[in-house]
């Protein structure tokens, strides 16, 4: 059924198997389909392959939707048909015109669909002193009930207080977006994912992407959405069943190589290797949003990045050990990649292992049933065991092994990932929010602007500091003003 294969779809279904000799080709006689209509699979002639096939409308939705997030209560053009939606008036002047004033604040005018926008930073925060309280009390572990007892006022009142943190941290955030992605041509970013609220079993995924040099997060997304189930392919029903109803094997020892062994045992029993919900036993599924297809969401994900970055020399992109982000990034960074632009790896390390020291010379390290190749190096010391590093190289343009086995840690993502489990653990624990998910979106949008603009890893340095976007840490007064 190649010939109902069209070059938009196979534009994003082409085999990814890097040992493949089909590995990204576009050509359809390369290519089965088949006829399943609740459950339609693509499959290379060549490597037999299968997977889900992704349609392109669907996923240009999810784009959609991720972006007006991002983009909600900035001060730019809301028209979804407009070329100047999304694009901030402080950034993009010249796409605006000043147009008059509603009461004190400046209003604008969009110069290609006239939509009149009105800028509600153009004037002070008046409740910056609450909102810097309330931030404070949330860096430092207080509960959202105990910080409304403290303040005095009602739930609904601090909720509101929080969403209007939110969209001014989105607004900040995106002025530094803008100067990140431009500071150079050569970028070498991290991906990493967990479970947004790991006890509360509703299914929920997020996706972290981040500048591993300067550690700034320069993306995130959730596979959740706010409209209803629609009888597409992108949603996860709330019918769902998992395939397998097992925990994932556990490794024999701490060994690395065991570790990655069983990770990979765990991804082949998969009824999808892009799917990491497969052997979810229980889903608590969300009562007011909509799960979304996981290999959907990253694909948004690094879409969005990939827009972000336009036409950069180099980027590396190192991740997890995840058949999800892999495949995501391959679809996404598809012209980079043809381009020789584009290193894709997994990374798997000892947490002990050190950044900057050289290990030794890497040697091959090989599984069954494990198609891309790995290579190990180890850093040893004068007592005890060699700490150890594993990297699989499933895109080469630029990177030689030596050089993959020298890069940074993922930790930064890692470490940012649990940092917020443990600061807003009463929030992300509490039995209401385990079906309530949404509400901690707000949140996200907070703690992203903070960790990348006002926390200090070391002192006066932050993550814009360090990317060279930032001449100082803000204070949470700058941050929420």
């Amino acid at each position: 059924m190649s010939e109902n294969l069209s070059p938009q779809l196979l534009a994003l279904n082409f085999c990814k198997n890097p040992l493949c000799a089909d590995f990204g080709s576009l050509n359809a006689a390369n290519y089965s389909l088949s006829s399943a209509t609740n459950n339609p699979q693509i499959a290379c002639i060549n490597c037999h392959s299968i997977s889900p096939i992704i349609w392109p409308t669907e996923l240009n939705h999810e784009v959609t939707a991720q972006l007006e997030h991002n983009h909600a209560g900035l001060t730019a053009c809301t028209s979804e048909q407009c070329v100047n939606v999304g694009l901030n008036v402080q950034l993009h002047p010249n796409r605006y015109y000043a147009f008059g004033f509603s009461g004190d604040k400046q209003r604008y005018r969009c110069k290609n669909c006239q939509k009149t926008i009105v800028d509600r930073f153009s004037v002070e925060n008046p409740n910056l002193k609450t909102h810097v309280t309330i931030l404070a009390l949330l860096l430092t572990g207080f509960s959202l009930k105990e910080i409304a007892a403290k303040l005095k006022i009602q739930a609904k009142t601090l909720n509101d207080h929080i969403k209007v943190m939110a969209t001014i941290c989105r607004q900040k955030s995106s002025v530094f977006d803008h100067h990140w992605k431009n500071k150079g041509q050569k970028f070498l970013l991290g991906s990493d994912w967990t479970f947004l609220q790991p006890k509360s079993q509703n299914g929920v995924l997020w996706v972290c992407t981040g500048d591993l040099d300067s550690h700034y997060i320069a993306q995130q997304s959730l596979n959740l959405s706010e409209q209803k189930i629609t009888i597409n392919h992108r949603f996860i029903g709330s019918d769902f069943l998992a395939s397998i109803n097992t925990a994932p094997p556990a490794p024999k020892t701490e060994a690395l190589k065991d570790i990655i062994e069983s990770l990979n045992v765990a991804h082949q029993e998969r009824t999808h290797l892009n799917n990491p919900l497969h052997n979810q036993t229980q889903l608590n599924y969300p009562a007011k949003s909509s799960l979304v297809s996981p290999i959907y969401c990253t694909a948004a994900h690094y879409l969005q990045l990939n827009q972000a970055l336009g036409n950069k020399e180099q980027v590396m992109l190192s991740m997890s050990f995840e058949p999800m982000l892999a495949d995501a990034a391959m679809l996404s960074f598809n012209a980079m990649r043809q381009k020789q632009s584009l290193d894709l790896l997994y990374q798997v390390e000892d947490e002990s292992w050190t950044e900057g020291k050289t290990g030794n010379k890497p040697q091959l390290l090989r599984f069954e049933d494990s198609a891309p190749p790995w290579s190990l190096s180890e850093q040893w010391h004068l007592r005890g065991k060699a700490d150890q590093r594993a990297i699989c190289q499933l895109v080469e343009s630029n990177l030689t092994q030596k050089q993959a086995h020298q890069l940074p840690k993922l930790s930064s993502i890692t470490h940012y990932m649990d940092r917020f489990h443990a600061m807003f653990k009463s929030s992300v624990n509490e039995p209401r929010r385990k079906r309530r998910p949404e509400g901690l979106l707000p949140l996200l949008d907070i703690y992203r602007a903070w960790n990348n603009l006002c926390h200090q890893e070391n002192p006066g340095e932050t993550p814009a500091v360090n990317a060279g976007i930032s001449e100082k840490p803000l204070s949470l007064d700058q941050l929420l003003q």
